[in-house]
């Protein structure tokens, strides 16, 4: 493993990861149309729940769930900041292979956190950080510079790869 990337595991109690997982799926914040608020050269499937520099941000239970998940994911590895940039929650099906680019072509970190309950690893979905390849894994934080190539690659089995993408100040 790179020593650019930094990996925390178990986030969430099991029961706390279920919850999240079922409500965020539940609730009218998905656009799964490859439109994205995300300023880049192509289109993300997902959707921008908060982003500080565009002005997008309105309290829904949905940003506020994402946040608490930020928190707990801060408490795990206390060199992050509290300055959220933008939280993306996305999803990925097959043959959804993502370009390599990059979160910010400024100094901040990016907080990848897997959200899907039940995986396997022979369902790929993995990312590729800096050429290297992290395993998805469900209850999985992957923190690394903003600024550092990445995808992510398209699921293989019978379910959505889900995430949460933060950008953070350093």
């Amino acid at each position: 493993m790179t020593n650019k990337v930094k990996i925390i595991d178990n986030i969430l109690s099991e029961q706390m990861l279920h919850f999240c997982y079922s409500s965020l799926i539940g609730m009218p914040i998905w656009q799964l149309d490859m439109k994205s608020h995300v300023s880049c050269d192509f289109n993300i499937v997902g959707n921008t729940l908060f982003d500080k520099h565009l002005g997008i941000g309105d309290k829904s239970k949905g940003q506020l769930l994402t946040t608490m998940i930020y928190i707990m994911i801060k408490e795990k590895a206390k060199f992050l900041s509290d300055d959220l940039h933008r939280i993306h929650i996305g999803a990925k099906g097959a043959l959804q292979d993502d370009m390599i680019h990059t979160d910010s072509n400024k100094e901040a970190n990016t907080v990848l956190f897997y959200l899907n309950p039940i995986w396997k690893k022979e369902w790929g979905g993995e990312t590729i950080v800096d050429g290297k390849k992290i395993e998805y894994k469900p209850n999985r934080a992957v923190i690394y510079d903003a600024r550092l190539p990445h995808g992510g690659k398209a699921p293989k089995g019978p379910h959505l790869r889900t995430y949460i993408n933060y950008v953070v100040s350093k």
